[in-house]
């Protein structure tokens, strides 16, 4: 080591040795920006109704607040009447369900915005084809479901079949606030309506 070094390290302040030990994430992990966290959710079937209204309400300031350029308001949702966690799925059974279904596990989670990533700790991942599904858990208990973005088109007729056993195994709905559709997923044909909605 240098002398020149061996000062600079004497005089290294704490936050630059933090910087030097900062998160370097798996190249294998699942990433989603921080702004797409639950934007595609599955809830219990019991928020249908009001769950539709927030779509609706979401749809109306959207077009109350565009002036032609951007949006002057942002509208915040509230949170579902009935809280997934409130169903008490275990962990272990979404996940034995998943690879049953063809699905496989990323080796960890990262999220974060621009060129700042952080770890998950608390939420998994699974994939089949284009379909990614993401799990948050509180202890053993299930806390939200979701996509980070829609499956390829051509993976379609797989998502449908799996959203049919979703609704099936779990009696949920999905949620797909970037197009601020409320889908159940128990009908076929309403699945199919929200394949076809903005193509």
């Amino acid at each position: 080591m240098s002398i020149l070094n061996f000062i600079k390290n004497i005089f290294k302040t704490e936050s630059a040795r933090q910087k030097e030990t900062k998160f370097k994430p798996d190249s294998n992990a699942y990433y989603f920006h921080e702004d797409y966290y639950c934007q595609i959710e599955y809830l219990p079937k019991e928020n249908f109704s009001t769950s539709s209204k927030v779509a609706t309400e979401i749809i109306e300031h959207s077009e109350k607040t565009f002036d032609g350029y951007g949006w002057k308001g942002c509208y915040i949702r509230s949170e579902a009447s009935v809280p997934t966690i409130s169903k008490n799925i275990k962990v272990r059974h979404l996940v034995d369900f998943l690879i049953n279904e063809g699905f496989s596990e990323y080796p960890s989670v990262t999220t974060g915005y621009s060129t700042t990533v952080f770890p998950c700790d608390n939420i998994r991942a699974f994939k089949r084809q284009s379909i990614v599904l993401c799990i948050d858990f509180k202890g053993d208990i299930v806390d939200d479901i979701w996509h980070n973005d829609s499956p390829h088109q051509l993976d379609n007729d797989i998502y449908k079949e799996f959203l049919l056993t979703m609704a099936d195994k779990f009696n949920l709905l999905l949620a797909d606030w970037w197009k601020s559709i409320v889908v159940d997923i128990s009908n076929p044909e309403e699945i199919d309506k929200y394949f076809v909605y903005d193509e």
